[in-house]
């Protein structure tokens, strides 16, 4: 029997790392707070600026879609910390009731991690499918579409690469649209695409690296989107390429996919949309298991999701379409269901009470999950409400501006870098034109954010800034450089001097940049 020593190095190395955690803070768990909120410019800064509502966590994720925010805030207990002694097996059973808030629900838990999860180590396979990059609201049809992209994409990770889906992205900014005359480089131009589209962008963990899974992957994906004539990327990994840099293997359609056509209901609006963020142990095939249940209600869509793995615990967040029901009922239904002393909080049930008190009916009941390892999700806590009606994004009249910072270990590791940024957008344009006295803090949105602590004591952090083009403007002018490219070099050197000025030590790699591969070496992918 031949014997292959790379998958048995790797797994000695996964288990030598979870010992060491596991050795070091021989019982922990993770405490996090779920903010789901309409979405505004300056929530997250006032979130982590300070004040009696400051979320002073060590690991961050935030993310929009259609006008409504999430932000994630994620910090490990350690046992001396702990009021009691519990078992990793003895998990919230019944659904958290939220706190209101100014802007919408706030939940906070503890979730116990899974320290054999591997996400900085593993080498991944990135791509970024287009669904409708021409659409200026969001229709039935998209959620749909989305959907089953993301169902699509969390079956190829279980049963071709057997490892888990490591990051969900969408709404996502497509590649920067490039233009010759003639194919004459000469005349290349390079042009920003809008900072959000309708698209998923995802990666898959590899534990086999090899150029046939790859390809195995590539192939799949690549099925998916000619049948349904969807664009699709690939992450360029040739050397000297890094994140933001995709190599196209569909050309993307602005038509409809012809999967969505027989139906006229999911031409219409979507009018209601619900977001939940289920969270538990990070693991291979929760994606599947919790989308799968979806596509049992068959007009049930999904229009924007982030996920991700912060302290070893998985966050899934699902911005769900419900259509034919207004937003003052779901929440009525919704709010009633969540302070019942019964309320289950696993995302199965929860959603099936919930669906079914909607008047919602699955397709086919399908196999029941089981509890344990049959149900990948089936100890994972859910998270809902409340219920939006949704709202246009940024659109093309916005400029999607990148930017990454490292900062020393600290629990308020967001903090510091984000409040410093704000008060550099305001002394870069004090004032937005069109909008006297407006200064660019209260106007540029957070696209999409993740902060998070690595093993070398340092917390690293990486953003997507929604920026009105109006700006433009005030950069504009004789010499060679781009607008764009004035205001990132502008923006970056005043985000430096206020950190200079902050006195918080330990804050390096700050850049800014409109393309995201131009950000600092150690930006996050």
């Amino acid at each position: 029997m031949s014997l292959n020593p790379r998958p048995s190095i790797r797994t000695l190395a996964d288990l030598a790392r979870a010992g060491f955690e596991i050795a070091r803070q021989p019982v922990t768990k993770v405490d996090f707070e779920v903010h789901h909120v309409r979405d505004r410019p300056g929530y997250l800064r006032d979130l982590a600026g300070g004040g009696e509502e400051t979320m002073a966590f060590l690991e961050t994720l935030c993310s929009s879609a259609a006008g409504v925010g999430v932000a994630i805030g994620a910090r490990t207990r350690k046992r001396a910390d702990d009021a009691e002694a519990v078992g990793p097996h003895d998990g919230q059973q019944r659904a958290e009731p939220p706190q209101p808030g100014a802007d919408g629900w706030i939940f906070g838990q503890t979730a116990w991690p899974n320290p054999t999860f591997i996400y900085e180590s593993a080498e991944t396979f990135e791509g970024l499918v287009a669904i409708d990059p021409a659409a200026r609201e969001v229709g039935e049809w998209h959620g749909l579409a989305v959907r089953d992209v993301v169902k699509e994409i969390a079956e190829a990770a279980v049963a071709v690469a057997g490892a888990p889906l490591v990051s969900v992205q969408c709404p996502a900014q497509l590649p920067t649209i490039v233009k010759t005359r003639n194919h004459d480089l000469s005349t290349r131009k390079e042009t920003p695409s809008p900072p959000r589209s309708l698209a998923v962008r995802f990666a898959i963990a590899l534990r086999d690296v090899s150029a046939t899974m790859r390809f195995e992957l590539g192939d799949r994906i690549r099925e998916l989107c000619e049948k349904q004539g969807f664009g699709l990327w690939i992450a360029d990994t040739r050397p000297g390429h890094r994140p933001g840099n995709w190599f196209e293997v569909c050309p993307a359609d602005d038509a409809r996919s012809p999967l969505y056509n027989g139906d006229l209901r999911p031409r219409q609006r979507v009018g209601t949309c619900l977001p939940i963020t289920c969270a538990g142990p990070a693991r291979a095939g929760s994606t599947l298991a919790i989308v799968s249940f979806l596509q049992r209600y068959p007009r049930v869509g999904v229009i924007g999701c982030a996920e991700t793995s912060l302290s070893d615990v998985a966050f899934i967040h699902l911005l769900l379409s419900v259509p034919g029901v207004g937003t003052e009922r779901l929440n009525r239904i919704l709010g009633k269901l969540l302070h019942e002393q019964g309320a289950p909080a696993r995302p199965r049930r929860l959603l099936q009470e919930l669906f079914s008190r909607l008047g919602l009916r699955p397709e086919e009941a399908g196999p029941q999950a089981q509890p344990g390892a049959s149900d990948p999700a089936g100890d994972y806590q859910t998270f809902a409400g409340p219920a939006f009606a949704p709202r246009p994004g940024a659109g093309p009249e916005s400029l999607a501006v990148w930017v990454s910072w490292e900062v020393a270990r600290r629990d308020d590791g967001l903090a510091a870098p984000l409040r410093c940024l704000y008060q550099a957008l305001g002394d870069v344009v004090p004032e937005v034109p069109d909008s006297p006295g407006v200064p660019l803090s209260e106007v540029a949105g957070v696209d999409y954010l993740i902060c998070r602590a690595t093993e070398q004591s340092v917390v690293r952090g990486k953003a997507k800034l929604a920026v009105p083009k109006a700006v433009l403007r005030r950069f504009s002018g004789p010499g060679a450089e781009a607008p764009a490219a004035k205001l990132c070099a502008a923006l970056e050197d005043a985000w430096r001097a206020r950190v200079e000025k902050s006195g918080v030590d330990g804050v390096s790699e700050v850049t800014v940049a409109w393309r995201e591969f131009w950000l600092g070496h150690w930006a996050y992918r």
